[in-house]
């Protein structure tokens, strides 16, 4: 029985922590035990509790607060790791000094490029070099985020690409939900949405002027946006929709738990980021056999091929954005042939189990066990 330490700097609900969610709780019981340390409690860590995961909570307030890697190696001594596993930027570093200190292999996860091109500090570009030469392997979720650290001086044999996966299931059937109820409009009307947290990189700047487009030439249209909110720019999101006159086409839904049945009753998701790594999003969009239209922002292009799963647009242009979503609302024919692309192509290729599996093999091979 191998023990990993899993740890992530954030706590959720999001990509990177529902990825380490997954591997955390479905590798292999008869050979891996998982433990987990995070430095922010919330949706992850409710999540991993409910799941029996043993889960660690430490304390830690600025970049030279040592007390979290060193809580993290006495971790590591307590439970018997052997191998740390960590995800994103921050705790890519701290694991790595652990590992150092304990004398355990490491493995860090990059999950964006947004992680990478933000981090022009001096102390950034230290953290990095640290993983650049410590960590024994370096996974990226994507081809994209891979070359980005291969341009930042990462040796090309260290980095693992790992694509991420989901359990399709999850999103296959017909909608059992009342969205169109909920938001108080007619059973026929047209439902385009996205998922996505309230975050710069997420494009909504783009994807609300897109949406006044498109209504102006569908009259019983809605879009929603399911994320969490955000303090800063979630209110200048909130003023451009009544600026654009959009408050009875434009339904800002916050998180939800539904997620599999929202995207089972949209007609066409979007999403309009200006960067991203392998968002999981549009594999359940997918899965949810719904055309998308996504931007060409890193990680989307490895799995959608324009015009076979959806459309692909170039970042920062609604009006691309526009014309691909109003395309799909004219013909559904179209969005079914596309839906059913995707469907397929995430069964086939982008399973939560094969993801598992990967990591597995991976940290077999770091471990160097048969």
């Amino acid at each position: 029985m191998r023990t990993i330490l899993h740890t992530i700097e954030t706590g959720g609900p999001g990509g990177a922590e529902t990825v380490l969610l997954e591997i955390a709780t479905r590798l292999d019981p008869s050979r891996y035990r998982s433990v987990v340390v995070l430095s922010r409690d919330g949706w992850l860590r409710e999540q991993l509790l409910a799941r029996c995961v043993k889960t660690v909570l430490i304390e830690w307030k600025a970049w030279y607060d040592f007390r979290l890697p060193r809580t993290m190696a006495d971790v590591v001594r307590r439970d018997h790791v052997d191998l740390i596993h960590s995800h994103l930027p921050d705790h890519n570093f701290y694991s790595c000094l652990a590992g150092r200190w304990t004398n355990r292999p490491t493995i860090a996860t990059y999950h964006g490029a947004v992680e990478l091109t933000r981090q022009i500090r001096t102390r950034d570009a230290f953290k990095r070099w640290v993983v650049q030469k410590t960590a024994n392997k370096v996974v990226v979720v994507c081809d994209h985020v891979g070359q980005m650290l291969k341009d930042a001086g990462f040796p090309a044999e260290k980095i693992v690409r790992i694509y991420n996966g989901i359990q399709a299931s999850d999103f296959a059937g017909s909608a059992s939900g009342r969205l169109r109820e909920e938001l108080g409009c007619s059973q026929d009307a047209k439902l385009v949405g996205t998922v996505a947290n309230i975050r710069q990189s997420k494009g909504y700047e783009y994807f609300i002027p897109a949406a006044r487009i498109v209504a102006n030439s569908h009259s019983n249209v809605m879009f929603v946006a399911v994320g969490d909110d955000n303090e800063q720019i979630g209110p200048g999101l909130h003023s451009l929709v009544n600026k654009l006159d959009l408050q009875n086409n434009f339904r800002f839904l916050g998180f939800r738990s539904d997620i599999p049945q929202i995207l089972k009753q949209l007609d066409v998701f979007v999403l309009s980021s200006t960067s991203e790594g392998f968002p999981l999003v549009v594999l359940e969009a997918m899965a949810a056999g719904k055309p998308v239209v996504v931007t060409r922002c890193g990680g989307p292009e490895e799995v959608i091929e324009d015009g076979h799963e959806g459309f692909l647009v170039l970042p920062g242009d609604p009006e691309a954005l526009a014309g691909k979503v109003s395309d799909l609302l004219k013909d559904p024919q179209l969005g079914a042939t596309l839906g059913a692309n995707g469907r397929s192509k995430v069964a086939k290729q982008f399973s939560l189990q094969e993801m598992v599996k990967e990591h597995e093999r991976l940290y077999d091979r770091v471990l160097q066990t048969p």
